[in-house]
């Protein structure tokens, strides 16, 4: 069986955006794996990845780094299951992991950062703090007063996500597919993270979260 090792936080709480993008992609085509969680300080479980991130795929002769490569090797190793159903399902699932991590993610880490303590424990707590300060070269309460503007610019970034959702009840299509699985995590994100309203009810893409939130809640973690 497949082993992922997957951030984790208060309560074996799971909140990484590429980590969830990989688990929906896994449920969704019904392979098997279970999930071993690393916390922020729990390094020493992923040296032999010799570097620090995580999604890390191990498998029976080897391990996969980063949520691409990870999608990548499932698309080569299990055939059967098209995690891409042609060359230009992966040019645009390529194109949505470029943008939601390089875009998309700094306008969500503007709108939590202060608020993501709240999940983790222990040493997690200061090791996030220490390090993300550190990145943005301030405190990570900096952001809160500018959290309404952010909002709003997300909702406008993703106005051409919510039009093909309106137009074809997915992201790939009219089926659940891997564009779908890359552009969920940053939704389970804020969602677990944080207190905020980022969509209105009556969004479309809130409600295709929310549907697809329903697949993932009937795995365990």
């Amino acid at each position: 069986m497949l082993k992922l090792y997957d951030l984790s936080g208060k309560n074996d709480l799971r909140f990484s955006p590429p980590c969830w993008n990989i688990k929906l992609c896994l449920i969704k085509n019904e392979i098997k794996f279970k999930t071993i969680p690393v916390r922020f300080t729990d390094k020493h479980k992923i040296a032999f990845s010799k570097q620090q991130l995580v999604p890390i795929l191990d498998y029976k002769d080897g391990f996969i780094c980063d949520s691409w490569n990870i999608i990548n090797w499932l698309n080569e190793n299990y055939p059967q299951k098209k995690i891409f159903i042609n060359n230009a399902s992966k040019n645009f699932s390529y194109f949505l992991y470029l943008w939601t991590s390089r875009q998309l993610l700094p306008i969500l880490f503007k709108i939590i950062a202060h608020e993501i303590p709240n999940v983790l424990e222990k040493d997690d707590i200061d090791y996030y703090i220490k390090t993300r300060e550190k990145r943005i070269n301030g405190s990570i309460t900096k952001f809160v007063p500018f959290i309404s503007s952010s909002i709003e610019k997300f909702r406008k970034s993703i106005d051409p996500v919510r039009k093909i959702i309106t137009n074809y009840g997915y992201i790939s299509g009219r089926n659940l597919g891997i564009e779908d699985c890359i552009f969920f995590g940053n939704l389970k994100w804020v969602d677990v993270c944080s207190t905020c309203n980022l969509l209105d009810n009556d969004d479309p893409v809130y409600k295709w979260y929310k549907n697809l939130l329903k697949i993932t809640n009937e795995q365990t973690n």
